[in-house]
């Protein structure tokens, strides 16, 4: 037997241990944020992705601002957020834009069930089945939030003395990503683990470190099997967005400001921040429009007179020819944010527009 015949004869007897008869399915889904995107070369594909950080920091927010996009942009598509702690209140619901549910009667296309449970072998096998056993061929978005609120079945029951001598879930972690990451890739799934930071203690303080590693839990498998790793850095005073209102300043927004830790595009180390406006549901908190307004002054679609703007006439002609009016010259930066804000259609084509520049 020639070596093509003995490869075919072994795929087909061997065919429930290997994936090359299932069509990789791919796709690119935006991170709900134009500078996210650019960095991440257009948006994210099937992976599976790490979001470490303090409290607080814009973990939980930046993936449901993912899956949301996800949801939003294809038929087939359900989600599934792992409730392992009670970060998930009703005002991050509403901030989220996601139809959650939480009767499996409920879960329909693009809606996402709440499964609340903080162990983590119920966790992993309901993933493992509907990742396996998937007829209706649907594409899926889990969140784990967080690996850290996650035990083994094993310690359910142990006392809090005997608890502190386990460290059974990275073995569980490692498992688990060993058994799924290539289905994850193949079948188009995104799998997205929030993790806590711990107070690292360093013996050595010249010692050399992986640039790549967290002080976040979950042992290393997380670092070899996620394909990206995206520390959140916690807010400070200096982050917030004011606004003066009445002659009081107010906070309106903030900056939610990432590292990359690990990436599929040799951006490691890479520092980014995206603004978040406040008070704003149904998923538009990420202020979008000051994020255009401002690459159309830093890259001069738009340049400033005194106190005024003035749209590059280039761009106001390729907007008409598109069936979209904007202003020619608009008075401050304030007030282009605000043009944006009022013109959706503007805002979208500019945002496809700018993010085509950058990954082309």
């Amino acid at each position: 037997m020639n070596s093509k015949d003995l490869l075919s004869s072994y795929l087909k007897t061997n065919k429930e241990e290997h994936y090359n008869f299932v069509r990789d399915k791919d796709y690119l889904i935006s991170t709900g944020s134009l500078i996210f995107d650019i960095e991440v070369g257009g948006g994210l594909h099937p992976s599976i992705l790490r979001f470490s950080g303090v409290s607080g920091g814009g973990k939980t927010s930046c993936s449901l601002s993912i899956m949301k996009s996800f949801l939003s942009s294809g038929k087939n598509r359900k989600g599934l957020y792992i409730k392992a702690e009670g970060r998930l209140s009703k005002n991050v619901v509403d901030r989220s834009g996601i139809n959650f549910v939480e009767d499996a009667d409920g879960w329909t296309d693009n809606s996402c069930f709440i499964f609340k449970t903080n162990i983590y072998e119920t966790a992993a096998n309901l993933i493992h089945k509907l990742v396996q056993n998937n007829e209706e061929d649907i594409s899926y978005f889990f969140i784990i939030d967080s690996m850290d609120a996650l035990i083994p079945k094993g310690d359910k029951d142990k006392t809090f003395e005997d608890a502190v001598k386990v460290s059974g879930g990275a073995a569980i972690s490692s498992h688990f990503l060993k058994k799924m990451a290539l289905p994850f890739s193949v079948g188009g799934h995104i799998c997205a683990m929030i993790s806590q930071v711990r107070s690292e203690v360093k013996i050595n303080q010249y010692a050399k470190t992986d640039p790549r590693l967290t002080n976040a839990s979950g042992g290393s498998a997380l670092l070899h099997y996620s394909d990206w790793i995206f520390e959140f850095s916690p807010r400070y005073k200096s982050d917030y967005i004011v606004s003066t209102v009445n002659g009081k300043e107010e906070n309106i927004g903030h900056w939610a400001k990432i590292t990359f830790k690990k990436s599929t595009n040799e951006k490691d180390g890479k520092e980014i921040r995206y603004p978040i406006k406040h008070s704003q549901n149904g998923g538009n908190s990420i202020w979008i429009e000051y994020e255009i307004a401002d690459l159309m002054i830093m890259w001069e679609f738009a340049k400033k007179a005194g106190a005024w703007i003035k749209i590059e006439p280039s761009l106001i002609e390729e907007l008409k020819s598109n069936k979209i009016e904007f202003p020619e010259t608009i008075q401050g930066i304030d007030n282009l944010r605000l043009a944006l804000s009022n013109n959706q259609e503007a805002t979208t084509y500019l945002f496809n527009k700018f993010k085509e520049i950058c990954v082309s």
